[in-house]
């Protein structure tokens, strides 16, 4: 029940209460005048009242207890048997209040024990008066049973946590009581109360204000005495907590979450050392596979594949469908790397439990000490019930992951890009009507007939020649570096080795002077970290100089690298910002576009970025194509690739090393097919013939014009590529209106192109790129008006 709706307007008990045996004593003269007579216990207790009569007062004055410790210690054996007195947690106290007056040992040592931390679960800071409620419920479902013959089910209200504060292991108490030794007396006439007033009250359970007004308490009396024990429920209470945190979303995945998930696991098998590790795992044809970085597992994906799962206890519980339980690890003969990796982490004793959910694995849990024989199978046959909500909340889990990351993937790659949407989910919905009427069924092809490509590419000149030259200055620096080590250990202590080292040195720098080839940097790079770093701490030894000289080389290299890493990194960061600088544009731009008219749009970065856009009618969803958007686009490219071309030519003066960018367009008037590759998850030209145009982007980066050796593609200037000549008129027509408005020099230059292999015919415009302001790009599309 929810307690913060309780209503309760007192704090004490309205009723009279004392504290009496009497109620005792008539049970056990009731029991020997029906049986003719009493065990042992009941016959001394009798015997025991005749000789002390004081205890039959009817309100035994509680200040006298002491008084009487041991005599009462001989009544209360009714209840706590001596075994029972030793092992329960048990205390005696008087009607319906605070005033206790009979302890079992170790009760005692759980309310001393400064150690444990003793708290009422319900609700304890939010509703003081839950105690007093609890009491009053108490007393009424005792008053409706006796008086007016109405059985009250309450089950147990009192629940106590104790948490040790050494290891913080947790326990549940709940709080029994037996109710045979209370008499209830009322002064007065007793109220009547109608089944309808009953009904009231018990559908008002949590208003105990007017179950007082119903039912006032005042003329009420409670005489005798409540044994209390306290039931150790710790099993059932973190069982149904595990199974409530791994019904939360991220109850597996968040650390918070999953800390507390280990806690309680920790508490159920009373095993303060333990360790809790989840994996997400499948198994493929047998073998493990999936470890992810998702899971909190005991050993770091960083360090260990899939592949090293394999022929682990790991995979043997996975393919048993039973834990897999290792004693002590450092008892293993011939122990894998993967049980080295958990003897280093300090796990001696582990079980690995497979996790599956409709006869599939999902994932193993891990279960883990520093202590040999820690975790038994009978520590697993305690976890068996919560081990089916583990592999639901794994696979829940999973599955919210998986959606997460193709959110990630579609935002990010743009692997469906919006524009064909609303195909695959037709194709979807189309499946899933197959698979509820029971027919075969599978993922339909999804195919853009005549549609018409656009491809262009934004290109670094030269970038394979920066890159080699800058791998061969941080080579040679490298060298350099480790040249004046073993140059100022030898001045201190002239040995042949070092002649030998030196030599060695200077060859390899006459090597990458001359060019670096395939295998050079590594060759270099092993001689560097074998033969020579490994002599650092010796050649310390020799004085100041060479310590200088060893740290001037380990400032000089990167650390995460272990390699001077300084000219391909301004290489790197060159293109980097080169790359984003163009993707950010085109992406922007590409957005409005699609305002134009919807299309398919793809990027891929390589050494400059290249672009596909296909546009038609099959990609429109409902929408009337007309070439007038073909041709639209076609200057809308035209400008985005001018407009590119400045941006890089500004950029270049801020590059750690300038470099130059190149631009080119491929036209393609024949409309064709595209279709979505299921196995590489993306969209390629489809039938034969059309390949002929995938085979001319591949080939033409690298064209030239016929009759001399010079690159079509040159700095600062736009190629456009043709294999039709009526392609070239149209084209001529954009360039004229473009030159015009200040996007290109006023110069056009006509190109046939040298004949590429199995490519030939190929023609070309060129144009230089003017320097300006830029131009909202999309306003100078609309504003121009093409004539069909």
């Amino acid at each position: 029940m929810k307690l913060d709706r309780l209503k309760l307007s007192i704090e004490e008990v309205p009723f009279k209460k004392s504290l009496s045996f009497v109620p005792l004593i008539k049970k056990l003269k009731e029991q020997k005048k029906i049986n003719g007579s009493l065990d042992i216990q009941g016959e001394s207790i009798l015997k025991l009242v005749e000789e002390k009569p004081e205890l039959a007062s009817a309100d035994f004055d509680v200040n006298d207890v002491d008084r009487f410790k041991d005599e009462i210690h001989i009544l209360m054996g009714y209840f706590f048997t001596p075994v029972q007195y030793r092992e329960e947690i048990g205390v005696v106290a008087t009607p319906f209040d605070d005033q206790n007056f009979y302890f079992t040992p170790k009760y005692l040592e759980l309310y001393g024990n400064e150690n444990l931390i003793v708290e009422m679960v319900e609700q304890k800071e939010q509703d003081k008066c839950f105690k007093t409620f609890s009491m009053l419920f108490y007393a009424y479902s005792m008053i409706l049973k006796r008086y007016y013959n109405f059985e009250l089910g309450i089950g147990y209200l009192f629940m106590y946590k104790v948490t040790d504060k050494l290891n913080e292991l947790v326990k549940y108490y709940k709080l029994e009581f037996e109710k045979s030794c209370i008499d209830i007396t009322y002064s007065g006439k007793l109220p009547k109360l109608s089944e309808e007033q009953l009904h009231k009250m018990i559908n008002n359970p949590l208003d105990m204000d007017f179950w007082l007004e119903t039912l006032p308490l005042d003329k009420f009396k409670f005489s005798g005495f409540l044994p209390f024990r306290y039931v150790d429920v710790s099993q059932i209470e973190v069982i149904s907590s595990l199974k409530s945190q791994l019904l939360e979303k991220s109850s597996i995945i968040k650390r918070n979450n999953f800390n507390q998930l280990e806690q309680n696991i920790r508490s159920l098998l009373e095993l303060p050392n333990l360790k809790l590790g989840i994996i997400a795992f499948g198994m493929n044809e047998g073998n493990v596979e999936n470890p992810s970085d998702f899971w909190h597992g005991f050993l770091s994906v960083d360090r260990f594949s899939c592949e090293d799962y394999r022929g682990t206890i790991y995979e043997e519980a996975g393919i048993q469908g039973m834990p897999v339980l290792i004693n002590d690890l450092s008892k293993r003969e011939n122990p894998n790397k993967l049980e080295l990796a958990l003897l280093d982490e300090g796990i001696r004793n582990i079980a690995i439990v497979p996790l599956y959910n409709e006869n599939e694995l999902v994932g193993v849990m891990e279960l883990g000490s520093n202590k040999a024989y820690d975790i038994t199978f009978s520590n697993l046959r305690v976890i068996k019930d919560i081990i089916p909500v583990f592999s639901i909340a794994i696979q829940r889990t999973s599955e919210e992951l998986q959606n997460r990351i193709e959110a990630i993937i579609k935002e990010e790659c743009t692997a469906i890009h919006p524009s064909v949407e609303w195909r695959f989910a037709r194709a979807a919905s189309n499946l899933l009507l197959k698979k509820e009427s029971g027919e075969p069924s599978q993922m339909e092809e999804i195919v853009f007939p005549n549609v018409y490509p656009l491809y262009g590419a934004i290109d670094v000149r030269h970038s394979s020649v920066i890159r080699n030259q800058t791998i061969q200055d941080d080579l040679l620096e490298q060298l350099d570096l480790v040249r004046n080590v073993v140059l100022s250990v030898n001045e201190v202590k002239a040995m042949p080795i070092y002649d030998q080292l030196i030599y060695k040195i200077d060859y390899f720098k006459d090597g990458i002077k001359k060019g670096v080839s395939s295998g050079d940097e590594m060759n270099v790079l092993n001689f560097i970290r074998h033969d020579i770093e490994p002599l650092f701490p010796h050649f310390e030894e020799n004085g100041p100089l060479v310590k200088t000289a060893i740290q001037n080389y380990k400032k000089n290299i990167d650390p995460d690298l272990n390699l001077v890493y300084k000219r391909r990194k301004d290489f790197e960061d060159s293109l980097g910002i080169i790359n984003d600088c163009v993707t950010t544009y085109l992406e922007k731009e590409e957005e409005k576009a699609q305002t134009m008219f919807p299309h398919y749009f793809e990027k891929y970065r390589t050494d400059g970025v290249e672009h596909n856009i296909y546009i038609g009618e099959s990609i429109a969803n409902n929408l009337n194509f007309d070439r007038i958007y073909l041709k639209n686009l076609r200057l809308w490219q035209l400008i985005v690739s001018a407009e590119l071309a400045r941006k890089a030519e500004v950029l270049k003066r801020s590059l750690p090393i300038p470099m130059d960018t190149t631009g080119l367009i491929l036209v393609h008037s024949q409309p064709l097919a595209i279709r979505f590759r299921q196995d590489e998850k993306k969209f390629d030209v489809d039938g034969a013939y059309n390949i002929r145009y995938e085979i001319v982007k591949k080939r033409i980066d690298k064209a030239k014009i016929k009759g001399t050796n010079e690159r079509l593609t040159q700095p600062g200037m736009l190629a456009i590529i043709f294999s039709q000549e009526k392609e070239i008129a149209e084209y001529q027509r954009y360039l004229e209106y473009l030159i015009s408005a200040g996007y290109f020099e006023d110069q056009i230059e006509y190109h046939t192109l040298e004949d590429l292999q199995g490519v030939y015919g190929l023609r070309a415009i060129r144009v230089k790129v003017k320097g300006g302001k830029e131009k909202d790009v999309l306003k100078l599309a609309e504003d121009l008006k093409i004539e069909n």
